[in-house]
């Protein structure tokens, strides 16, 4: 067997944890491609319409948020993968498989998902250009529509840009790896669950630190904006993450000192696994919950600047305006659209990369008595709360968020921000759904049994 064979073997082993993962990368891919094929585009190159080059800058600006945001999401993704590998690549290494050797099958991995993404982002982007260049049209209000063409230009620097990064992603984690011996790659995988430790004080600062951000942000005048903001930012950064890290493991622990609640069904085992869950994967919710919050609040900003100018601009000058802001919600969308993926799309991989353990977890469960039914239950119970935990999170700061423009702004129309929130909510039911649906079908029991 070749190196080559067994890397694809693994790819299709662990077919269903980069599933996620190789279609948020797809994704980024086609955005930044449709992006530069805008503005590498020969019938606007040497265009004279002002808004058509002010748009071709807000792009360019797009993709390097599209790069910069990729290049972390990879990162994170090829890091989590590794640690949830290590148990294989100390198995390899105890079967003779040279250190060399490792990190050349790891690159090979990593590069064989990166131009299968590469091309099929291309390609979908490719698909999808003239129905983007369409809407382009309409709302730059061109009188020819633009014709929809394969730019060179456009394919090179998408295909260079994703290959450097994911090369880079690649040596990272070839030097990850060489700081790990065997014992300690065999030892990883066999991680038992500790006491979750918490900080009462902590969990209240996470409280104290929200409150504030969400106090000052109510009452924010433009005189103060400036001064004010950052305090905000920190303040629901620092909120956020403690919430997730300190108080929910304190309000866990508050629940399950109430018997009539602990001891009900199976309170006892999902209030213990969820304890371990949320503790586990605080950082990854409070990453979501920030990309969840980010995308709501962009959505609803660019919409909120449309009525400002609608309202505050005579006729001439807002028919310029309109098109632009236009335009804006519609690439803001796109890159909300992105963010949405990627936060869905990391506790996605997460719970794939964890699933040996809760495996093994499950089967000890089923063997003492818990039926299919309650297990089932149970997992809905875990994979929800992280599902929905950052979403609800995220739509709470939203909201907080755009009451502030709202009053800075002086405009008022909430059916637009409750419709955004309407369709996130939406499209994060039909992920909870398909990630609980492919989980458990992943789920083998004893004598074969799935659930």
């Amino acid at each position: 067997m070749t190196f080559r064979s067994l890397a694809l073997s693994n790819i299709r082993g662990n077919l269903r944890s980069y599933s996620a993962f190789f279609m948020s990368s797809v994704f980024s891919v086609m955005i930044f491609y449709m992006f530069a094929a805008f503005g590498f585009h020969p019938e606007l190159t040497d265009s004279q319409v002002i808004r058509v080059t002010s748009v071709r800058q807000g792009m360019w600006f797009c993709q390097i948020i599209i790069i910069m945001f990729s290049f972390l999401f990879v990162l994170y993704s090829n890091t989590a993968f590794l640690q949830s590998r290590s148990k294989e690549f100390g198995l390899l290494s105890l079967l003779g498989m040279t250190r060399m050797q490792l990190r050349k099958l790891i690159v090979i991995e990593n590069m064989v998902i990166a131009v299968a993404a590469i091309i099929a982002g291309i390609g979908m982007g490719t698909f999808f250009s003239k129905p983007f260049f369409m809407t382009l049209a309409v709302l730059l209000k061109m009188k020819d529509p633009i014709t929809a063409v394969i730019s060179f230009q456009a394919l090179w620097i998408t295909a260079v840009s994703f290959l450097v990064l994911f090369t880079l992603i690649s040596i990272w984690t070839v030097v990850q790896l060489g700081n790990s011996t065997i014992v300690d790659l065999l030892k990883s995988a066999n991680k038992t669950h500790r006491e979750i430790a918490y900080s009462p004080w902590l969990a209240f600062f996470s409280i104290l630190s929200l409150a504030a951000a969400y106090s000052i942000a109510l009452i924010l005048d433009m005189n103060h904006l400036v001064v004010l903001a950052v305090f905000i930012l920190f303040a629901t950064i620092i909120g956020t993450y403690l919430l997730f890290t300190q108080a929910s493991t304190c309000m866990l622990r508050w629940l399950s000192r109430n018997p009539k609640l602990y001891y009900h069904r199976t309170n006892m085992l999902v209030l213990s696994q969820l304890g371990h869950k949320l503790k586990g994967n605080a950082r990854i919710l409070f990453m979501a919950t920030i990309l969840s919050a980010v995308l709501l609040t962009v959505s609803g900003t660019i919409y909120m600047l449309v009525l400002a100018v609608q309202i505050d601009e005579i006729q001439t000058q807002y028919s310029d305006a309109q098109g632009l802001l236009a335009l804006t919600l519609f690439i803001g969308m796109l890159i909300s659209l992105l963010f949405f993926i990627a936060a869905g799309s990391m506790i996605y991989f997460k719970l794939f990369t964890d699933l040996q353990q809760d495996q093994a977890h499950y089967q000890a469960l089923s063997r003492i008595g818990v039926t299919p039914f309650e297990l089932r239950k149970i997992i809905v119970t875990e994979i929800g709360v992280l599902f929905f935990a950052p979403c609800l999170v995220g739509i709470v700061h939203a909201l907080v968020a755009l009451k502030a423009l709202n009053n800075l702004l002086m405009v008022s129309n909430w059916l637009y921000s409750f419709v955004i929130i309407g369709i996130y909510v939406i499209m994060q039911v039909i992920y909870f759904l398909v990630a609980c649906n492919s989980y458990m079908r992943s789920i083998h029991l004893s004598k074969g049994e799935r659930l």
